[in-house]
């Protein structure tokens, strides 16, 4: 948890300095699925183990995976899995070139929160 709070406070461009536990629970909102009725509008890696995914121009959340995925900065695209038009975190997975990456958590994001990042 804490290495997904740190990846994104410094993806939307805060410091460091001054982290504390506060600060990382207040960073994020722990969900346990999106709906999303089987269609994503975009996504976009934070590094190999996370990644911000929008279900709609309005609605971003971050995923943390259970394992790296080497291939996922290079892919042009991702699946998602999904059980009737709703991913769930520890059931689901993110689908990179074939092989299929568990989904450990999902995070809600604001517009603003996902659009500051510049990666």
């Amino acid at each position: 948890m804490r290495r997904i709070a740190l990846a994104t406070l410094l993806a939307l461009g805060l410091s460091s300095v001054g982290w504390t536990a506060e600060t990382e629970s207040a960073a994020l909102e722990q969900v346990d699925r999106i709906h999303h009725f089987g269609r994503i509008d975009g996504w976009r890696v934070i590094d190999r183990d996370t990644l911000i995914v929008w279900t709609t121009p309005s609605r971003p959340y971050l995923i943390e995976l259970k394992r790296r995925s080497p291939d996922i900065r290079y892919s042009e695209a991702i699946g998602v899995t999904s059980t009737g038009g709703t991913t769930y975190a520890k059931f689901d997975s993110i689908r990179v070139r074939g092989l299929d990456y568990p989904i450990e958590a999902i995070y809600k994001l604001s517009r603003d929160e996902a659009r500051s990042y510049s990666g």
